[in-house]
């Protein structure tokens, strides 16, 4: 029996295109529907917007800030925790501050025991604490940090367990409470040892910051993104705190807060830097819980929001998402039904149509991206196209975290590997599969034009992702040199 999932529903879609195309057809012409509305939401993310950046409020934060940063981390290299604790003690100018790291279900001490004694050695104002049992994996974690932070904590600052902030990052974040007087403000994400091979991986993930993020703050409507994230711990105890609903709690948080009546902040200053994920496989499972989880968040609703505020939230939190899925599983379909009845009219529809789709998916997914890119600083062209190579080879699973989130499989958290040693080079098996698949469809007779350039885009992501795979490698060899 088919699991009602995009596996199931991607094997169904070949059967069907198989055995009736005229029905397969019809559920690819509603996807199409789909993708060209996400690709509108796309494109409104990367326009100019005329009005600049929303006004501010001085007067809403003028009494004296005390910070909580809270670290969570499960099963993190030691010296990488470390790393991150030791740049919070070199803060200049901060206001008072304390740090937790909440280390949960970490099952070998040599992990957390390390990070345990630097804290005792910084002092009180550093505390871990080392919980098993914790249920609602990093929402679980912050909610235990938040139950134990210090009353006189005005603020909760949110840092990843690999992110390194500047010297003057907490200095910053109190410098922009007061000027802005915002619930809520989020600085952009941002990655180490990133020049080289990695430019471009590291472009196409900022990209997010470079449209979205920017758009939303000129609309007043910006959301959370899950580290360097500053909130104030009034409305963040107000509205119960952290939730794993989903397994983007971030934007999830972000969005209740919106919902509340709150206000966020976008601040596009670069103020730490964290690791890139180390293979294919990180970056995979990193793509399908971004276009899962924020999918699954927009399913909880919209209510309280205006509409220009909500949006461009949903533009926000469609950032990944993908119906290539449909598309991809319609073209084989059709396409083995025309391999078997050459002059099945259906099923030609159904290739040409899958094919004209896969297309909307790809121009979606690489126009704005490119436009962002040639709009902000012109990267070489080496970096330009190593960014497009990282977002095709991740269609896949934005595709398939988008289907599932639209079946209402909401998917457990999964942490993004830092431990370097555990890497590897291999694409994986799916890629490949479906690389195969477009090649044979090549080969059918009367297959019609908008088929055969569906089954050239089935081929391309397996070469990127092989080539991604390769500007890993060579970052993760960075990495070690770096550190030796």
């Amino acid at each position: 029996m088919l699991r009602l999932d995009s596996r199931g529903v991607f094997l169904a879609l070949v059967g069907l295109g198989l055995i009736l195309p005229v029905v397969a057809l019809v559920v690819v012409c509603m996807a199409l529907m789909a993708q060209a509305a996400l690709a509108v939401l796309h494109l409104m993310a990367g326009a100019r917007n005329p009005e600049g950046a929303q006004p501010c409020n001085r007067s809403a934060n003028e009494g004296p800030l005390r910070f909580s940063v809270h670290i969570a981390a499960h099963e993190e290299p030691a010296e990488l925790v470390m790393r991150t604790v030791l740049a919070l003690s070199r803060q200049v100018d901060a206001p008072a501050f304390e740090v937790i790291v909440l280390d949960n279900n970490t099952r070998d001490p040599a992990l957390w025991q390390p990070v345990e004694a630097l804290c005792r050695e910084l002092g009180p104002e550093f505390r871990f604490y080392h919980e098993e049992g914790v249920k609602g994996a990093k929402a679980g974690a912050l909610n235990i940090a938040l139950a134990r932070t210090d009353p006189r904590a005005t603020h909760i600052v949110v840092v990843d367990a690999d992110y390194e902030v500047a010297p003057d990052f907490l200095a910053v974040a109190a410098e922009e409470i007061h000027r802005c007087g915002a619930a809520f403000i989020q600085f952009p994400q941002a990655y180490r040892s990133d020049s080289g091979e990695a430019a471009g991986i590291s472009l196409e993930l900022a990209d997010y910051f470079l449209r979205h993020a920017r758009r939303a703050e000129t609309a007043d409507a910006m959301l959370l993104t899950g580290t360097l994230s500053v909130i104030a711990r009034g409305p963040l105890e107000a509205i119960g705190g952290w939730s794993d609903r989903t397994i983007t709690e971030d934007a999830e948080l972000g969005l209740r807060l919106r919902q509340q009546g709150y206000r966020g902040r976008y601040i596009d200053r670069v103020v730490g830097r964290g690791l890139l994920p180390l293979d294919l496989a990180g970056l995979t499972l990193q793509r399908y819980r971004w276009a899962s989880g924020n999918l699954n968040t927009i399913r909880r609703g919209l209510s309280g929001l205006s509409l220009r505020a909500a949006v461009h939230v949903v533009a926000q939190l469609t950032a990944w998402a993908s119906l290539a899925l449909p598309f991809a599983a319609g073209l084989i379909g059709g396409g083995l039904r025309l391999a078997t009845t050459p002059d099945d009219r259906a099923a030609g529809w159904l290739a040409s149509a899958s094919g004209f789709g896969l297309a909307l998916v790809f121009a979606t997914a690489a126009l704005p991206l490119l436009t962002a890119m040639l709009a902000n600083g012109r990267p070489g062209l080496g970096t330009v196209w190593a960014a497009l190579s990282s977002r095709i080879a991740l269609l896949l699973p934005s595709a398939a975290g988008t289907v599932d989130a639209l079946l209402g499989r909401a998917g457990a958290f999964c942490r993004t590997s830092k431990d370097v040693g555990s890497a590897t080079d291999r694409p994986g098996a799916v890629l490949p599969a479906l690389a195969l698949a477009g090649m044979a469809l090549l080969a059918v007779p009367g297959m019609p034009l908008a088929g055969l350039l569906g089954a050239v885009l089935l081929i391309l992501p397996y070469p990127l992702a092989r080539a991604t795979c390769t500007r890993l490698s060579v970052y993760r060899a960075s990495l070690v040199q770096a550190q030796a």
